[in-house]
């Protein structure tokens, strides 16, 4: 194995057409330290979601998100590619069978490796699979060669956002992607909340506008993890287990969602600790940084001028003082 600091960057794109189930997932690997830095993976029941495995990672990654943001992925296999894929690429003994195979370039044992986890997680069949590894320079781990920003724009309805109850969302809103913070024990059903309440939620970084707000808001903790913060239900409508949910965490930034399953239990805000906290909007806070900048120019000159005036009218006083005693 090459003495490199580089990294592996794996692509791989399975098409199992007899169960009708696609499936895409990515990983960046040290070979000198056998190690994983990052995966991804995601199932669904239409090819549309696949990219060239020629892809960067990060174009993987961003897809993926985009497929679990929309709901096109398909959950449970999309759970399960998840486990083994975690399972495997924390194993030692896997990634030095996987590093040995790419370093021998023996490409039909590495389809067979992922043929096997596709089968432990959609089913035995005989999928197409195809890969694609190259080494990167660390530095390269986010480089991106399609833009989801701009698939996603062509993809969008009208800039007004209609849910299914009829409620629209103003068009010069932004609009994020969330969740909700879940407390099993002391928390509130989904199906209990109504218009006016107060929820917890954590922002799911992905997409420009969301970035944007967490960076904007500070939310991202040093860890890595993103901070929840409170935001206002606008609108809840609920279909059997379903609710669609529209939040606002200002007035100026929105986002909507469906649960499927709306017994789950969400932290609330207690209203006997007062009203709910509102956030300010990255807007205001660029207001407040420049209302916190240095004093004008003509403000420091003012006051650099005193000086001259104090000694100015002691010079006076002191003639006045000597015409005086003559």
């Amino acid at each position: 194995m090459p003495d490199t600091p580089n990294y592996y960057s794996i692509k791989v794109v399975v098409r199992d057409e007899a169960n009708m189930v696609y499936s895409m997932f990515a990983a960046v690997l040290d070979p000198i330290g056998i190690r994983t830095i990052k995966f991804e993976g995601v199932a669904s029941g239409s090819p549309l979601i696949l990219l060239p495995v020629k892809s960067t990672f990060q174009d993987f990654y961003n897809r993926t998100q985009r497929v679990v943001y929309k709901g096109d992925q398909l959950k449970n296999i999309t759970k399960s590619i998840h486990e083994v894929l975690k399972s495997s690429f924390n194993s030692e003994s896997f990634l030095e069978e996987l590093f040995h195979y790419i370093d021998h370039n023996l490409q039909d044992r590495i389809e067979f490796i992922f043929t096997q986890i596709h089968n432990r997680t959609a089913g035995n069949s005989n999928p197409r699979v195809e890969i694609h590894y190259e080494l990167i320079d660390p530095a390269d781990i986010e480089k991106t060669t399609v833009d989801e920003e701009e698939i996603a724009r062509k993809e969008a309805p009208p800039v007004i956002v209609p849910t299914n109850s009829g409620f629209f969302i103003p068009p010069d809103k932004q609009l994020i992607q969330f969740r909700f913070q879940l407390s099993p024990v002391n928390g509130t059903p989904l199906s209990e909340l109504k218009a006016g309440d107060n929820a917890f939620i954590r922002l799911l970084p992905g997409d420009p506008i969301t970035n944007a707000i967490i960076e904007g808001l500070d939310l991202k903790e040093e860890s890595g993890n993103i901070k929840q913060v409170p935001a206002k239900i606008v609108n809840i409508s609920n279909s059997k287990n379903v609710s669609e949910v529209v939040i606002k965490i200002n007035e100026q930034v929105y986002g909507k969602i469906v649960e499927d399953e709306n017994s789950v239990k969400i932290k609330t805000f207690d209203s006997s600790a007062g009203p709910a906290p509102t956030l300010t909007s990255p807007a205001s806070i660029t207001a407040a940084r420049k209302s916190g900048q240095p004093k004008s120019k003509d403000s420091e000159d003012s006051f650099q001028i005193m000086p001259f005036i104090v000694l100015l009218v002691l010079v006076a006083a002191g003639m006045i003082a000597m015409i005086v005693y003559l």
